[in-house]
């Protein structure tokens, strides 16, 4: 009886939220075979984020290689990646390609390794070009739910821009041996006012809230990583990454290396994310990738992809190691 009640509790939780938020859409996965009752005896998650790089189709299939070879060099070292965060996922007759997440769920399993892939389409030109985020889980996906934050107007060159859409994603994943997690993945606007970022944030930070009110009776831990454009060596941004720290958030590259902006000289480039020296694709180094936490502890984080032959995009990764005990 106990858990028809939650389960009632629980659909009539997604049913509010669906009715009251019209922005919120919600989509169930396909498959959830794959194992990873590794995670409970190791103790611990290590989660991946990194930005693929719309606009380059050139060296699409060379750069998703690149993160293969990554992920299998972490899973024969046992460290496998357990949860992976990608943005600006891209497919379309440009990219020559459906989708480049399903590529990458694809390779890995092609060389044994499966994950469960949950996908959102954020922008499009119809018949030509698609772009979105996705959230890869070596464990269970209950469910995924997505929403659409403020747009914002977005230089793309000089004297030219649009308003794009942004729509961050949530996944509840399920972890043998520890219980459920809700694992946010985002992509904020890049090329625009600073307050258009911030209000942004705000609604993202109110998707979360909602989220973990309406539809759950107890406070599950959570993980939210992505491209937050934040740059903390920007005028303006601190306030920002403030609202993020206000409502209880780690971060934990900083918190893991005890810096700030961890891309300056005065505290050094190892936590640059961004155009990090030698980077084909990109100048200017900036640490604009984040994860978060919230509920757990971080255990290591280091930035990953920011040398040769392992160029993935004008973004390096983010890995960090979450403490589950």
């Amino acid at each position: 009886m106990k858990v028809i009640t939650k389960l009632k509790i629980y659909c009539m939780g997604l049913a509010v939220l669906l009715v009251f938020f019209p922005r919120v859409s919600l989509a169930w996965p396909f498959q959830n075979q794959h194992s990873c009752s590794d995670i409970s005896e190791r103790g611990y998650l290590n989660v991946l984020s990194v930005n693929l790089l719309y606009s380059e189709f050139r060296n699409r299939e060379t750069r998703l290689q690149n993160i293969v070879n990554f992920i299998v060099q972490q899973s024969e070292q046992g460290e496998p990646v357990d949860i992976i965060l990608l943005q600006e996922v891209v497919g379309g007759i440009l990219s020559g390609t459906q989708n480049s997440s399903y590529d990458l769920k694809e390779l890995l399993s092609e060389r044994g390794l499966e994950y469960n892939l949950q996908y959102v389409l954020v922008n499009r030109i119809p018949g030509v070009i698609t772009v979105g985020n996705a959230i890869l889980s070596r464990c269970k996906i209950i469910f995924t739910l997505a929403t659409t934050l403020p747009s914002a107007w977005e230089e793309l060159s000089e004297g030219f821009g649009i308003p794009l859409i942004r729509k961050p994603m949530m996944s509840r994943i399920k972890i043998p041996g520890f219980g459920k997690i809700d694992v946010y993945n985002t992509h904020l606007c890049a090329f625009c006012d600073p307050e258009d970022r911030l209000q942004q944030t705000q609604a993202l930070l109110e998707f979360i809230t909602n989220v973990e009110k309406i539809i759950w009776w107890s406070e599950d831990p959570i993980i939210l990583g992505g491209d937050f454009n934040i740059n903390l060596n920007t005028s303006g941004e601190d306030s920002t990454y403030d609202e993020m720290m206000d409502f209880g958030f780690i971060d934990t590259y900083s918190t893991a290396n005890g810096c700030y902006s961890c891309c300056s000289d005065e505290e050094g480039y190892l936590g640059c994310t961004y155009g990090v020296s030698g980077n084909p694709y990109a100048e200017e180094p900036a640490r604009i990738d984040y994860i978060f936490t919230k509920g757990l502890n971080v255990l290591s984080s280091k930035v990953v992809f920011h040398s040769d032959p392992y160029w993935v995009s004008d973004h390096s990764g983010l890995l960090s190691k979450i403490d589950l005990d």
